[in-house]
């Protein structure tokens, strides 16, 4: 994994989460409809968790990397 890797990733997320509706249609009603928002809204919040998730992820790597780099130059 790298930090390249982790960008892509992050980026692929991103363009994900924008096609992600945040409400079903006006003109949707009933039990189904509440269902569903309900499951949309879970699904945000699941995708918000895994955007900090990958932030972490891309500034542990870049650490790495960065420690690594300085290993080399000793």
């Amino acid at each position: 994994m790298s930090s390249f890797l982790l960008s892509l990733a992050a980026d692929k997320t991103t363009t994900g989460t924008a096609m992600v509706p945040a409400s079903v249609p006006a003109g949707w009603t009933g039990a189904a409809a509440t269902a569903c928002q309900a499951s949309l809204d879970d699904v945000v919040a699941l995708i918000a968790g895994l955007d900090t998730l990958m932030t972490d992820a891309q500034d542990a790597m870049t650490a790495y990397e960065n420690a690594k780099s300085q290993e080399g130059e000793n």
